[in-house]
């Protein structure tokens, strides 16, 4: 998955129609919340064998933290 599909990907889990980049922040976006973040885990750990708990989450501020994360 390149960096682009990433992005279409966290839309669909966002469930959002806004146009995303790698610098937003993630308390910015109204979309995330709880279950975006369930939703990121599950996403994160299907698609790159990441396991990710709600503290990594402190860390992860903006969509491309995420991105680092996933490795991509």
């Amino acid at each position: 998955m390149n960096r682009e599909e990433f992005l279409e990907k966290f839309q669909d889990i966002l469930q959002t129609e806004d146009i995303l980049s790698f610098d937003m922040i993630l308390d910015d976006i109204e979309e995330w919340d709880s279950l975006a973040k369930l939703a990121t885990v599950a996403f994160l750990d299907q698609n790159f064998g990441v396991k990710v708990v709600f503290d990594d989450f402190q860390n992860m501020k903006t969509i491309d933290d995420v991105a680092i994360k996933a490795g991509i």
